[in-house]
């Protein structure tokens, strides 16, 4: 039977939110459209790429509950997905439930009791205590009085928790009295209920993560575990996690996974969840600190490191299929839904922060890392070893905060290292390392962090890789171990003082060259066709050249909320226009939840690095006649210009302007240049809370009036001219252009209902069409799907996860950004 279905979008990116819901909904979407069931989605940010498929109904709202219970009674909707959009679409969902009662459409999977247990927690432990399964002590706390009774209870340090917080949820370690009147107070403004938990604190314990799934006839299966290098005190998303378990034993793994079930069991939850766990190192004791019944950045990062097919697996399991009988692509094996992933590899989810930006811009922040999330996003990487997926994740995140520099490492004292071992920051690898250089122990470091010793021999062997290849430069075993370990080109060069080129040459002169291994879900046990790949120094390849006319699609590398939202939908709209025009894709980045791995939008995905070794190994093998880079990675555009490869830029600037005072507006005129001339698309108003559009401004005398000057560039793009005032009497030049930032490309092509980037591929390759001249010189004939629109992007998060009082140029994140239709 054919169902109308909502699904509802995971709304503006923010801390804890990145793209990961964007990249669920479009590959869900189209095992639901294959099946006959009619989407409708509903979302309000402007950076979904899901939101533009032409199959679907998308609906530009502001997502709240009335809004869309209207939605719901005008649109017949028969059944909802809440599973994708995160906390957000978990609240809306259950409050259109309590809200239409029996009148409320099914929710795919999911109870009520889930959806409601999922925003509190002490819902969440009285259900976990009727399966008997352990939690933390908690009270919940409707005042500050309240607050300060649960913590004598308790004692020092406690966590607090908001109960059906606004956005994610905010975790909040307390150590002492005088900190908990302002914790408490800041977690009931953000409940939407005014109220907060304050829970006993486990800080010290291990986080464990378990991601599994279950059908309606209660078969289950685990998709896989993922485990936190730091101990909980340390918020997940800024933690390194690995994948698979690293420290963990069988039988203790074997108690979680059994604890997992018994929880999808116990809430009837038909598809996919996370249970996370916090272990006591000595006793392998744990207890139950969260469940999350939907598809978050844990799902996301197992489904890349597995390679299984996560969602078409979920799409039937939420229908009603079984495992044994759920439908997914044929490049897989046919039993492999029914089977539990096997890895022969290792993968390293590593945080990428903001720090270093802000504090260019003069802004105090403190880098010490705790209970609340600071990290802005994340990198990978994938390895046969941990040394060599490690390696591999740290240079992915390139790095460019001074705390990271080896100089500051040497230089700091006894005193400063200690004390940032204890209270670890952002940088506390390189610390670590810094520490075992100088001589301390495993297991006092061990002690100190309440990191598994496992950990540091690793690190140790890493820092003693390292001294080897820095003492024995040009020796062919040592280069060898390296490349075998994960050290890169550039980094085996400065620690033999060379030039990146000579090692590389070097290298491919001995035969030490880069192998490809399939991310496969059997690990190779069954025939699978799978297209995504990681590089180790191996024997074997799996990967040969695709096409010696494909196109390699860079991405933008590490995550930055709303500007990198923006920069995955750039990037993904290059490589599906690509694959729309019958060229050859190949997509490369190292963010597990980047738009450019919907299998979808590309014939074949490499999880690399993007260092111009990394890059250079994957050009070597696949020789790509074309290769699309975003235009903010000016070194690697130079390098590949210097090898004489044919680079396309996707011209990008790397920031906005700086943010305008409060009461000040700039105007923008927006550009499409088609390679020749300049066509003027509208004229925008931007200021510190965000952009606003009025197609109705764009009168035939403006556009008359507006500056078209020449470029010397040649390739075709999207760019801006930013002014203070019209109408412009100064004369203005090439040099007054600026390319177009993704934030508002994207927004130019929700507002407009084109597809801009699509365009500009077109334009680069030479194939457009009679209809894309038709706009460009008709353009002042063109309807757009809104005439006026504001996208807002101010976020009052700032100070609560980065503790930062002074006011951020926002417009550097584009963060917590929403559209709204205006008229």
């Amino acid at each position: 039977m054919s169902e109308k279905i909502l699904i509802i979008g995971g709304s503006a990116n923010d801390f804890g939110r990145e793209t990961e819901s964007d990249l669920a909904s479009y590959q869900m979407i189209s095992m639901l459209r294959k099946r006959g069931h009619e989407i409708i989605l509903v979302d309000d940010n402007p950076y979904s790429f899901t939101f533009e498929r032409d199959d679907i109904q998308a609906i530009t709202a502001t997502l709240d509950a009335p809004t869309l219970v209207t939605i719901i009674t005008e649109h017949e909707i028969t059944a909802i997905v809440a599973s994708l959009g995160g906390l957000t679409a978990i609240r809306l969902s259950a409050e259109i439930q309590e809200l239409m009662q029996e009148k409320a459409p099914q929710i795919l999977g999911l109870s009520l009791a889930v959806m409601q247990a999922t925003q509190n927690s002490k819902a969440l432990q009285e259900h976990l205590a009727t399966i008997n399964e352990p939690v933390v002590k908690t009270r919940l706390a409707n005042t500050v009085a309240e607050a300060f009774d649960a913590a004598r209870e308790f004692g020092f340090p406690v966590v607090i928790r908001p109960v059906a917080p606004m956005g994610e949820t905010l975790r909040m370690q307390i150590d002492d009295a005088e900190s908990l009147e302002d914790g408490i107070e800041t977690a009931l403004h953000r409940s939407l209920t005014h109220q907060a938990n304050i829970d006993q604190s486990i800080a010290g314990y291990r986080e464990v993560a378990v991601v599994a799934m279950r059908d309606r006839q209660d078969n289950m299966l685990m998709i896989g575990g993922v485990e936190d290098l730091d101990p909980v005190g340390i918020h997940s998303a800024d933690s390194i996690s690995i994948t698979p378990l690293q420290t963990l034993s069988d039988p203790a793994m074997q108690i979680l996974r059994q604890s997992t079930f018994r929880i999808l069991r116990g809430f009837n939850i038909r598809g996919l969840t996370e249970v996370r766990f916090a272990v006591e190192p000595n006793t392998q004791e744990y207890v139950v600190t969260r469940v999350t019944p939907y598809f978050d950045r844990t799902s996301s990062l197992l489904m890349v490191a597995t390679g299984y097919p996560v969602i078409p697996v979920l799409t039937g399991l939420l229908l009603g299929e079984t495992l044994d009988k759920v439908k997914i692509p044929s490049v897989y094996a046919e039993n492999t839904a029914m089977l539990e992933p096997t890895m022969d590899h290792i993968v390293v989810r590593f945080p990428v922060f903001s720090f270093g930006e802000l504090e260019a811009d003069w802004i105090v922040t403190d880098h010490r890392l705790g209970t609340v999330q600071k990290s802005v996003g994340a990198t990978i990487g994938v390895g046969r070893s941990l040394e060599e997926a490690l390696e591999k994740a740290i240079r992915a995140a390139h790095f460019n905060n001074r705390s990271f520099s080896p100089t500051v490492m040497n230089s700091l004292s006894e005193d400063d290292l200690i004390e940032q071992i204890i209270h670890p920051r952002d940088n506390r690898i390189l610390v670590l390392i810094e520490a075992l250089r100088r001589g301390y122990m495993v297991d006092e470091l061990a002690e100190l962090t309440k990191i598994d010793a496992f950990y540091f021999y690793k690190l140790r062997r890493i820092m003693e890789l390292e001294r080897d290849v820095s003492t024995a430069p040009w020796d062919l075993d040592t280069l060898k171990d390296a490349k075998y370990y994960g050290l890169s080109d550039g980094l085996i060069a400065k620690l033999w003082d060379d030039e990146y080129e000579n090692i590389r040459r070097y290298r491919w002169d001995n035969n030490v060259l880069p192998t490809y291994k399939a991310f496969e879900p059997s690990a190779g046990e069954f025939e699978e066709s799978v297209s995504q790949y990681y590089s180790t120094f191996e024997s074997e390849n799996e990967s040969e050249q695709l096409s010696d006319k494909s196109a390699l699609v860079i991405g933008t590398g590490a995550f930055r909320l709303g500007d990198g939202a923006a920069a995955s939908f750039a990037m993904a709209s290059v490589a599906s226009e690509l694959r729309r025009l019958n060229v050859p894709t190949i997509v490369m980045n190292n963010n597990p939840h980047d738009l450019l791995f919907i299998p979808q939008i590309a014939d074949k995905h490499y999880f690399e690095p993007l260092e111009i070794s990394d890059v250079m190994n994957v050009i070597e093998i696949e020789r790509p006649y074309h290769i699309f880079v975003p235009g903010n990675r000016i070194k690697l555009i130079t390098s590949l210009r210097q090898l004489g490869l044919r680079v396309h830029v996707i011209p990008k600037s790397k920031y906005l302007p700086a943010s305008v005072e409060y009461d000040e507006t700039q105007t923008i005129i927006n550009y499409f240049f088609n390679g020749e001339r300049l066509y003027v698309l509208a004229v925008t108003q931007h200021d510190n809370e965000g952009i606003q559009i009025d197609h109705n401004v764009l009168t035939e005398s403006l556009v008359d009036s507006l500056p078209t000057p020449e470029l010397a560039v040649l390739s075709p793009g999207l760019y801006q001219l930013v002014t203070d005032h019209l109408p412009i009497t100064e004369a203005v030049t090439a040099d007054d252009i600026r390319p177009m930032p993704f934030t508002h490309v994207a927004f130019l092509s929700k507002v407009t209902g084109i597809n801009w980037l699509r365009m500009v591929v077109r334009y680069m390759l030479h194939a457009q069409t009679s209809a894309d001249e038709h706009i460009l010189t008709h353009w002042d004939e063109q309807d757009w799907l809104m005439d006026t629109a504001r996208l807002r992007y101010v976020d009052p998060d700032y100070a609560e996860h980065l503790n930062i009082k002074d006011v951020v140029d926002n417009g550097r994140f584009a963060m917590g950004a929403t559209l709204k239709k205006l008229g």
